[in-house]
């Protein structure tokens, strides 16, 4: 007989394994199709040449803050290190005190690309880097620890220019992916469990095979029917040797060696004294 406790936790482990692999599809799925959806397009307004924003953290981990792009292309033709549509660019960053606080919560960058791939550039970061527009500067971007964007959470900040400008909502844009990229993750966790729970089921299972079978009776040991257990029978018939013809009982027969010659043909009365 199989060895059942192993098989029922060997079952229930294979079952739980099977239900983690369709959970891990079905939001595996969902998040690829999540991040296939997130449009950058969604996320830049303009032409325009005056945005406001409200400056926000809700989860705390800093702000993706905004992209501030224009018309033109990545190019370098006097080789100064500058994207050349940008050089002559100019905006502010006013907040609700009227203050203009471009210095200290934006960057003006324009840095155009070089040959080497691994040195910084705008490009890098343009969502649509082939699309006729250009990333040139950035407001409040506090994702990096290292930045020192001076913005302040609940501020109202207006960014006008007298050149038609896009900005683009970078921290929206980055929750949507976030979004998509952490239902991945948690249907790649879920297939890791299902996979350790597949492979204990299949060792469980297996031993419990193993292990199982029906018990070896005892040789010379025949169990009787009709007694409790732990009693034994009192007398047992021997087990005769192998190779030995068997012993014949030898019979008695009651009254065989008396003579009668010798027995009273008369009843005696045992009351007669």
């Amino acid at each position: 007989m199989a060895n059942k406790p192993m098989l029922i936790v060997g079952g229930i482990s294979i079952v739980l394994a099977l239900a983690s692999f369709g959970i891990a599809w079905s939001s595996g799925s969902d998040g690829l199709d999540d991040v296939a959806e997130v449009d950058p397009d969604d996320y830049i307004q303009g032409p325009s040449t005056t945005f406001s924003y409200t400056f926000a953290d809700d989860d705390g981990a800093g702000s993706g803050g905004w992209y501030i792009m224009m018309d033109g292309n990545y190019d370098d033709d006097d080789g100064d290190g500058k994207t050349d549509a940008c050089q002559n660019v100019s905006f502010t960053v006013i907040d609700s005190q009227g203050n203009d606080v471009a210095e200290s919560a934006s960057e003006f960058s324009c840095q155009a690309p070089s040959d080497d791939e691994e040195e910084f550039s705008d490009r890098q970061f343009d969502p649509l880097p082939d699309d006729g527009r250009i990333l040139f500067a950035y407001v409040c971007v506090n994702l990096d620890t290292t930045t020192e964007y001076d913005c302040s959470i609940g501020e109202n900040y207006t960014i006008s220019s007298n050149t038609s400008l896009y900005v683009m909502d970078n921290d929206e844009y980055g929750l949507a992916f976030l979004g998509g990229s952490l239902k991945i993750l948690g249907g790649g966790l879920l297939a890791t469990i299902g996979a350790c729970c597949c492979g204990l089921g299949g060792i469980f299972l297996l031993v419990g095979i193993v292990t199982g079978g029906n018990s070896t009776p005892v040789i010379g040991y025949l169990p009787q029917q009709g007694m409790a257990p732990g009693m034994q029978m009192q007398t047992q018939t021997p087990v005769q040797p192998i190779g030995e013809m068997p012993q014949q009982q030898q019979q008695y027969t009651v009254g065989a060696d008396i003579d009668s010659s010798s027995v009273a043909d008369t009843p005696v009365s045992v009351w007669d004294n």
